[in-house]
């Protein structure tokens, strides 16, 4: 694709900014399907991958990206250790700890599965689930709804999605919320698509972003990468990339 090399000559002047240049760029984080994998030979694959690159190309700069746990790759950007933290779901908590690009990059439906004996239990309002075991993930976002309704639940964090899907199945909680981007894969490979059952309505639609340390040079970051961010989705390249990814892009 050369989409993105018909960006405007003003956009590519202010795209070359001075403290980073010659310097690798480290962008981490962990296994989001189809955003951020690592394929067989260990290289850095997905929809974030792509744009990150072509970003980076317009700067002259060479990246590196590495997968490591969740709660790891927010601490090293959080303290400097790397540059870009690929994918958080926009909350306070999180406003506090790192600089948020304008625009998110893709976006999830966040979900309940359950076993179908089960299935009745949601109905669009968490308040509903008081005493029920809810099993969310550790370190991810749920949105508002999850969060005020937290002290009334029954709460299980397994530390990963295929773990709360064990969880699940052996009836240790009632519900996992997740989303269908990252549990799909995970339920084939477990091969429990046919006991598991997708609850409508979503908890929250959650748009993922990339995110800065919280500094100067975070800044200067973030302001670069979001003049390029804009530019993919104004001519409509975001679009095209994350319909060739199978991720679904925020309008």
């Amino acid at each position: 694709m050369h989409i993105f090399y018909r960006l405007p000559v003003l956009l590519l002047c202010a795209l070359l900014w001075g403290p980073a240049v010659g310097r690798d760029l480290l962008a981490v984080g962990t296994h989001f399907p189809r955003v951020f994998e690592l394929d067989a030979k260990g290289q850095a694959t997905g929809l974030a991958v792509d744009l990150l690159n072509r970003a980076a190309a317009l700067q002259g700069q060479r990246l590196r990206f590495e997968s490591v746990p969740w709660a790891r790759a927010q601490m090293m950007v959080e303290q400097g250790q790397a540059d870009i933290l690929i994918g958080p779901y926009r909350t306070p908590e999180r406003e506090a700890r790192f600089l948020f690009s304008k625009r998110g990059f893709y976006e999830d439906a966040l979900v309940f599965y359950a076993l179908p004996g089960n299935a009745g239990l949601w109905r669009g309002d968490p308040n509903e689930l008081s005493g029920h075991s809810v099993g969310l993930v550790v370190g991810w976002a749920y949105g508002p709804a999850i969060e005020q309704a937290r002290s009334k639940l029954k709460l299980s964090h397994p530390g990963d999605v295929a773990t709360g899907l064990r969880m699940l199945q052996r009836g240790r909680i009632e519900l996992l919320a997740s989303n269908e981007r990252n549990t799909e894969p995970v339920l084939q490979a477990m091969g429990l698509t046919q006991q598991m059952l997708v609850l409508q309505p979503p908890i929250a639609v959650q748009a993922g972003h990339f995110a800065y340390p919280r500094n100067a040079q975070g800044e200067e970051l973030r302001q670069a990468f979001d003049l390029g961010l804009e530019s993919l989705h104004n001519s409509g390249a975001l679009r095209e990339l994350g319909r060739l990814w199978g991720v679904k892009v925020p309008d």
